[in-house]
């Protein structure tokens, strides 16, 4: 079945204003917490780690450390994570989550198991496999493109006079 660009698109905006409605402003909020992308990386990344350096998070999220260190100051004004310093070499500065953002995260995480849970319950092994590829087919589309905007960003036309 062959779907014009159009149809789809129609299609899209149907999704998102069903959704819109189903959405209450404090389930936006409490999923969202008010984070940017980086941020919400961040949370992720310290929930599956428990316990990083500053080093880790700026790898993790592909940005150069004092960006990762402006991340981090607005992160711990929001009470979403500590810094301590290390007690095997003070030098080191370790993150870690706070209390909220413990329970920020693991919102989000009971709030997705919830619905992911409600979406697969009642798939046959077939429906559920092809989800997977559906999902590792998209994440294919986006590696893609991500290594087409790469390839962009490398080549640089200097003009010769």
């Amino acid at each position: 079945m062959q779907i014009t660009s159009n149809e789809f698109e129609n299609e899209i905006i149907q999704y998102v204003e069903k959704i819109k409605e189903l959405v209450s402003l404090e389930m936006w909020q409490n999923i969202l917490l008010d984070c940017s992308k980086n941020e919400l990386f961040i949370l992720w990344l310290l929930y599956r780690s428990k316990e990083v350096n500053m080093t880790q998070i700026a790898e993790y999220i592909k940005v150069p450390l004092n960006t990762a260190t402006g991340i981090m100051n607005r992160m711990e004004k929001k009470n979403l994570v500590i810094r301590q310093r290390s007690k095997e070499d003070k030098r080191i500065v370790t993150i870690c989550l706070s209390e909220m953002g413990e329970n920020q995260i693991q919102d989000i995480m009971t709030k997705a198991m919830y619905y992911g849970a409600r979406l697969v319950g009642d798939f046959t092994s077939e429906e559920i496999n092809l989800l997977l590829r559906i999902m590792n087919k998209l994440i294919d589309i986006m590696k893609e493109e991500a290594s087409k905007e790469i390839s962009k960003k490398k080549i640089r036309k200097i003009s010769i006079d």
